[in-house]
């Protein structure tokens, strides 16, 4: 479909006169708390109308974790969701720093004196208090690949551990982690970076080191997000000068944490309120509360069937705001998860997964200025003033659900496109970014649908 077919397929999903209205509804003051652009007191006839939406819980597993530059490490138990095992892999580069360059010890002008491996968290649960931090560093038997896509269920073997961590940590303060490598890897790696630099035909800035991954004891009680981008967070190889009349100087050689990296994650939900979920399958909690714990793989499922009848009796109408609230409860533990997206439920109850990267005008619930502008940027999260509520507005989904409903007398959305049709009764809340420790539990009966619309003339 070319540009002017998309832009007519787009104009026709909006009822008429609703460009001309936007800016007088959405430019005036705000009620902060419900997200609304409209001032009640104007003279404009502006109704509204509330859905408590009917909400469930879903587990979606074989989620992707790599490429976002952190990985996790660790145990963790919970009794809400049960306990989660994460182990992390990544690749890593030269970046700078001087290098050997003799081909055995007689000739080498540079000696090894240690490997460091450093990783800063950014994130570690309990996020509380003190906790006891177990893990190894080990060589993995396949080294990653780049042009690969790697889920949160693949598991990698380790082979030669090359260093260990075993601590007890403020879970607040202790957020560097610093190993001494093992001596024997080290002067290998260091032998092997000197026949790299001492051979014309290699170049150690494009050589491919073998991947490495850390794995948390048996005695590990928290998990921490290890960011693989910070500045800290890099391999150090400290080198000093062979001739012992030289000064007393030391080299350092960075090595970055670049290039692929994931997280393996394991689930045991036996025990725990969640024991039983399946996958894709909603399940119910005896409390009515529902989650969003990307961690887990549990997040929340809500319908808007509700809108059905209200469409049905209102044939003339323009959505002059709609916004979604969610009520939360507050933890001491987990920091709260406020960035979700609303994606498509697909008829076999599942997502499509890549949508933000791939046809996401079909899959996700997108923001206003997204369906202006055709430029991809869904709906998100945001808490309000009170901090004790988060909400979501689309305005014009909804408009267009509205539209197409007055076409086909059923819930269903027109994908902008490419004109296709799809039915929708529920959306799926999910997190743009799996690897996260963040998570949200919404209180019973938390989600409303909040309308403010205009009757108009035919």
């Amino acid at each position: 479909m070319n540009l002017l077919a998309k832009k007519l397929s787009f104009k026709n999903m909006i009822k008429p006169g609703l460009i001309l209205l936007i800016p007088v509804f959405f430019g005036c003051e705000t009620q902060s708390d419900l997200g609304i652009k409209y001032d009640l007191g104007s003279n404009a006839n502006v109704k509204f109308v509330e859905f408590t939406l009917p909400a469930s819980n879903v587990y979606l597993d074989s989620l992707r974790t790599d490429g976002e530059n952190r990985i996790l490490v660790g145990n963790y138990s919970d009794p809400l969701t049960g306990t989660v095992n994460t182990e992390g892999y990544f690749q890593f580069f030269y970046e700078q720093g001087p290098l050997p360059r003799g081909v055995d010890e007689s000739t080498d002008t540079l000696k090894l004196d240690s490997i460091v491996f450093t990783v800063e968290a950014n994130a570690i649960i309990p996020q509380s208090g003190s906790s006891f931090q177990e893990f190894t560093l080990h060589e993995l038997q396949d080294s990653l690949e780049s042009s690969a896509i790697y889920l949160s269920t693949l598991k990698q073997t380790p082979t030669t551990e090359i260093g260990s961590y075993s601590q007890s940590i403020n879970t607040i303060l202790d957020t560097l982690y610093r190993i001494k490598l093992d001596e024997t890897y080290s002067q290998n790696f260091f032998d092997q970076i000197s026949e790299i630099a001492n051979d014309a035909d290699q170049a150690v800035s494009s050589t491919t080191f073998k991947s490495l991954g850390v794995f948390p004891g048996a005695s590990s009680e928290s998990i921490a997000a290890f960011d693989l981008a910070s500045d800290t967070s890099r391999i150090i190889m400290y080198s000093s000068p062979v001739d012992p009349e030289a000064k007393d100087t030391t080299y350092l050689t960075y090595f970055r944490f670049s290039g692929k990296n994931y997280s393996y994650i394991e689930r045991d939900r036996s025990g725990s309120a969640f024991d039983g979920i399946e996958e894709n399958e909603d399940f119910d909690l005896a409390s009515g509360k529902t989650i969003i714990d990307p961690l887990s793989g549990l997040s929340t499922t809500y319908s808007i069937t509700a809108l059905e009848d209200f469409f049905d009796e209102n044939r003339n109408i323009i959505i002059n705001n709609a916004t979604i609230s969610f009520e939360f409860e507050a933890e001491n533990d987990r920091d709260t998860l406020v960035n979700f997206m609303s994606y498509f439920r697909k008829p076999d109850n599942s997502i499509f997964g890549p949508a933000i990267a791939s046809n996401a005008f079909g899959n996700i619930v997108m923001s206003d200025n997204a369906y202006l502008s055709f430029e991809s940027d869904p709906a998100n999260g945001s808490l309000n003033e009170d901090k004790d509520m988060i909400l979501k507005t689309s305005t014009l989904f909804y408009q267009q659900l509205y539209r197409q409903y007055l076409e086909g007398d059923s819930l269903a959305y027109l994908v902008p496109t490419n004109g296709v049709i799809k039915d929708i009764d529920d959306l799926v809340l999910m997190n743009p970014i799996d690897v996260t420790l963040q998570r949200t539990i919404f209180k019973e009966n938390g989600l409303i649908l909040r309308l403010y619309y205009t009757e108009v003339d035919q």
